[in-house]
Parts: C-alpha cells; sequence; structure tokens
C-alpha cells in the first residue's frame, strides 16, 4: 500500500484491489490493530421515568457542502486513541460523553466492534457502545466544537421509530451509525 497524502487526522492511500488495480481509500491515523477507529455513544437518558435518546444535529461539511443535507443526526462519538494512544473504547466512551453532552453514564455497555463504515471508501471500523443516564444532570458544559454541533435534544425511545421516519432527508441526513447504535439501544431496553 501506498501513502499518497496525509493529514493530522488522516491518510489517502492506495492498495492493490484482487484484480491488481489501484484501489484509493482512506484510512483514519488513530487506526490500529488493537482498536477501532472511533466509538459511538448511543446515549439513553432517563428523565420523567422514561429512557430518551439524546441525539445532535450536526454540520458536517461533507454532507452540507455537496448539498447532500443541510443537518446530519448523530449520537455522540470519539476517535479511540486521538490523544492518548492507549486508550481503549471504554475510557475513549466516558471522555466523549462527558465532553460533548456535559453526562456521565450509570452503565455503559458495549455492543459491537470492528464494524465497517464504508468498506469501498475507508479501513474506518467503529465500535458501538449504549450508555444509560438514570438522572439527567450537567456535569460539565459541553465542549463548543467550532460549530460542528448545532442541537442536542432528545427524544422519547418509544418515539424513537416514528421521529427517524418523519425526518425531512433533504435537511437532515440520518448517519448510518446512528442507526446502528439505536438498534442494538433498542434490544439493550428490552433487558433493562
Amino acid at each position: 500500500m501506498t501513502i499518497i497524502s496525509k493529514t493530522k487526522f488522516l491518510e489517502f492511500k492506495s492498495a492493490k484491489s484482487p484484480s491488481g488495480k489501484d484501489w484509493f481509500y482512506v484510512r483514519r491515523c488513530n487506526d490500529t490493530n488493537n482498536h477501532d477507529s472511533a466509538v459511538v455513544i448511543t446515549t439513553l437518558v432517563k428523565i420523567d421515568n422514561e429512557y430518551n435518546f439524546l441525539l445532535f444535529k450536526t454540520n458536517r461539511p461533507p454532507i452540507s457542502s455537496e448539498n447532500k443535507a443541510k443537518y446530519c443526526l448523530e449520537s455522540p462519538a470519539g476517535l479511540i486513541g486521538d490523544i492518548n494512544c492507549n486508550e481503549n473504547m471504554i475510557e475513549c466512551a466516558k471522555k466523549e460523553l462527558l465532553e460533548e453532552t456535559g453526562l456521565i453514564c450509570d452503565k455503559l455497555y458495549k455492543e459491537l466492534t470492528n464494524c465497517s463504515t464504508s468498506a469501498g471508501l475507508s479501513s474506518e471500523t467503529l465500535s458501538y457502545v449504549t450508555a444509560i443516564v438514570d438522572e439527567y444532570d450537567i456535569k460539565q458544559t459541553p465542549v463548543n466544537d467550532g460549530g460542528v454541533i448545532v442541537e442536542r435534544y432528545f427524544v422519547s425511545a418509544k418515539n424513537i421509530i416514528s421521529h427517524l421516519q418523519n425526518i425531512d432527508q433533504k435537511e437532515i441526513s440520518i448517519a448510518a451509525a446512528t442507526i446502528c447504535g439505536i438498534f442494538y439501544a433498542i434490544n439493550r431496553l428490552k433487558q433493562l
């Protein structure tokens, strides 16, 4: 494989396909054989005795600049080992949840690892966790991420499917990682 271009967080690379042709793809620089590139933290917060999904409306330049949608619907997430290369998925999930939402989870469940985001485009793999927050209590002010996170909001777990079905998809693109995480979290709720 050949590195064509590199930034702090990404490498643009080429490798040979099974037919021997050049295949171009992107690799996250924090990615190792010891852990996935990132963790998606599907967050359920108990408010008034009912679990609610905490979701983000984000402004992601790759989506908005290509006129795919104005916003993206996402869950909290973070790059594993981007600052501390010895960080594991659980440590990263707890750190990112606190940074992005101000919340500390009461329970954290590992749901899935080594999940490819787009195998034809990137070597990125994701881990999925479900975070349970039994009391909505902001422990610290969420970070200002330069305007990527536009809004943080809640959707009742019992209404999440209809909420997703009724999103104006020209206005908001739903991240596939968010859908995957919600699937596992719904199943996790049945076990609580």
